[in-house]
């Protein structure tokens, strides 16, 4: 009987042992398990460099400039190649700077009008081309640059214009429009137009090129117009009423100390580099035009 007793204490015990066993073992998987989930939780959440976060941002931004009807859009793939780290920086990132002033340059090359040479189309039907003056579209790359790095700061998307150092009455190789002061030396005759429409047309006597004051050639913006202005220079001092500069001291005005205009008096008594003009119509030029209205001398 004994020994039958200690037989049941004995399976007894083992089965305990057995299920404490169990017990010890499931609990190290389990703890197992939960360690190992918290070591690839703290790889989850270890936080992305600032590169990668810069990456990361930028990835979908786009920069759209517009040029009349034509754009060119700046990518996020070309934004996130300019990224640079940078310990220097607030944010531990900055841009290339090079690589942010080739793409304005890009721009400018392509869409600046300034400085270049057109082809115009006469008011006599002959096809010329413009090469002097310093009329058209350019952009000002240096403040552009600043602009662009503001754009690129508010990490958005966005349409926009660059800055202009100048601009011009249209976004096209005829870039002065259909509004502008059109003058042939050789006819010593210009013609007005506006729209589009010739509203105006007059003979003039410009610069005297045998004493070296011959009238520049080209396309120019009339820096402004005023009423009432003194003209003096070496040995010269004219009172007029209209006064419309386009190059620096040369400028359309009129002349009603003159009898006669056109033909070749230019050669004989010509201006200091003006367009002296018959003062009805300098009065209408006036009139008409505006601070930047395109004057093509040819």
């Amino acid at each position: 009987m004994e020994c039958k007793q200690q037989r049941k204490q004995l399976l007894l015990f083992s089965s305990v042992a057995g299920f404490l066993a169990a017990c010890f073992v499931v609990g190290l998987v389990f703890l197992g398990g939960r360690l190992s989930g918290s070591s690839a939780a703290t790889r989850l959440l270890t936080p992305p460099t600032p590169l990668e976060q810069a990456q990361q941002d930028y990835a979908g931004v786009t920069i759209t400039y517009t040029f009349g009807d034509k754009s060119e859009t700046l990518t996020g793939d070309r934004i996130v190649s300019w990224l640079r780290e940078d310990d220097t920086a607030a944010s531990g990132v900055s841009f290339d700077q090079q690589q942010v002033k080739a793409f304005i340059k890009e721009l400018a090359d392509k869409y600046d009008t300034a400085y270049t040479v057109r082809k115009f189309h006469t008011s006599t039907g002959q096809d010329i081309e413009i090469s002097q003056g310093d009329y058209g579209w350019r952009i000002d790359q240096e403040q552009e640059m600043t602009h662009l790095l503001e754009l690129l700061a508010a990490k958005e998307s966005t349409t926009c214009e660059p800055v202009y150092a100048q601009t011009a009455a249209v976004h096209a190789r005829e870039d002065w429009g259909t509004t502008y002061i059109e003058a042939s030396l050789s006819a010593q005759q210009l013609w007005l137009y506006k729209d589009g429409k010739c509203i105006l047309e007059s003979y003039f006597v410009s610069g005297n090129p045998t004493q070296g004051y011959a009238t520049p050639k080209g396309i120019y913006g009339l820096t402004y117009k005023t009423r009432d202005a003194m003209l003096s220079g070496q040995g010269y001092d004219s009172k007029v009423k209209y006064w419309m500069p386009f190059n620096r001291n040369v400028g359309l005005h009129d002349a009603p100390w003159r009898k006669t205009f056109g033909g070749q008096i230019y050669k004989r008594s010509g201006s200091h580099g003006c367009l002296n003009l018959p003062p009805a119509n300098a009065a209408a030029i006036y009139k008409n035009v505006d601070k930047n209205t395109p004057v093509i001398v040819y």
